[in-house]
């Protein structure tokens, strides 16, 4: 009877003590009035006894009632790690992305998945916050958050996948553009009845890079339709129809999709490591992800030159 009881006590107590995950990045802005994105080591803890989320960093620090939580949505990345200091990127796949920047292993490709929270604040007010979760945690993470929130919890997924494209076949591939980064004005995106929006984000692989580097330019069939740097945004509107759409760099890699009248799609313009010139690969995400980039980012006041 006494081992009977300490097991049921010690289990009552282990179903109340907070899940602690160690591997986890939080995005944030600089500080208020740099707004560029960086990535820095968090804690994620979900205390069930208490009923609260938290996150704590050096930087910021979050704690939120589990009835203020909207939603927490997955998306799958296969990123690259790279340069002199640590730094990250989130690239295609047939899922979607997460941020990040930790130490330095060059040229290695590794899977994390973005985590974004939708919740109220005290005054009742909408805000997110995006973390990267490490691959070794990601399903533990995943399985905690379904198992305390329910259906609020869902994963994006897309069909479409980049694939590598000769720059031969590219019919605008020798066109020039002009770039300003405009710091202080950021437009933002309206669906429009009649055409297909896509917004196009090119995440920069360290805040000292936003602005800087060569271009990333998005192809649309047989021209150029938006030209981007490091760390910039631009968003262009379509006729519906069959597209190829194709980021360029000094690589190029793209996939086909149907445009639709009066529909939004979202993507990042991702940005890998190169010899003179950094590379690139395209990848569909949710409109969550990218307008959580797109805040962080400039906006990229192109125009063609010859």
């Amino acid at each position: 009877m006494l081992i009977l009881a300490m097991t049921i006590a010690d289990t009552a107590v282990s179903q109340t003590r907070p899940t602690v995950f160690r591997d986890v990045r939080i995005r944030v802005n600089r500080n208020e009035t740099d707004t560029r994105l960086v990535d820095k080591d968090a804690v994620l803890v979900l205390d069930s006894s208490a009923r609260k989320l938290a996150v704590t960093s050096p930087e910021k620090s979050l704690t939120i009632p589990y009835e203020h939580i909207r939603r927490v949505q997955f998306e799958v990345t296969t990123h690259m790690r790279g340069g002199a200091l640590s730094q990250f990127v989130g690239i295609a796949g047939s899922t979607v992305g997460a941020p990040e920047a930790g130490m330095v292993i060059s040229n290695k490709l590794v899977n994390d998945y973005w985590c974004y929270i939708e919740y109220e604040d005290d005054g009742s007010k909408i805000r997110n916050q995006l973390l990267e979760i490490g691959k070794d945690s990601s399903e533990s993470v995943i399985q905690a958050m379904t198992q305390t929130f329910g259906e609020r919890v869902t994963r994006a997924t897309f069909s479409e996948t980049a694939e590598s494209v000769n720059k031969k076949n590219i019919l605008d591939l020798q066109s020039k553009h002009s770039t300003t980064i405009d710091k202080k004005v950021r437009p933002l995106p309206k669906a429009d009845s009649t055409k297909a929006l896509i917004v196009v984000v090119c995440p920069a692989l360290a805040a000292r890079d936003v602005g800087k580097g060569n271009q990333f330019k998005i192809h649309a069939n047989d021209r150029v339709v938006i030209v981007n740097r490091p760390g910039t945004y631009a968003f262009a509107y379509l006729d519906p129809g069959d597209y190829m759409l194709v980021s360029q760099a000094e690589n190029a890699s793209g996939f086909h999709m149907r445009l639709e009248a009066g529909q939004e799609y979202y993507f990042l313009q991702n940005s890998l490591g190169g010899t003179l010139k950094k590379r690139t690969t395209l990848s569909r995400n949710s409109k969550e992800l990218v307008m959580y980039e797109l805040s962080g980012a400039y906006y990229s006041n192109w125009k063609r030159t010859k």
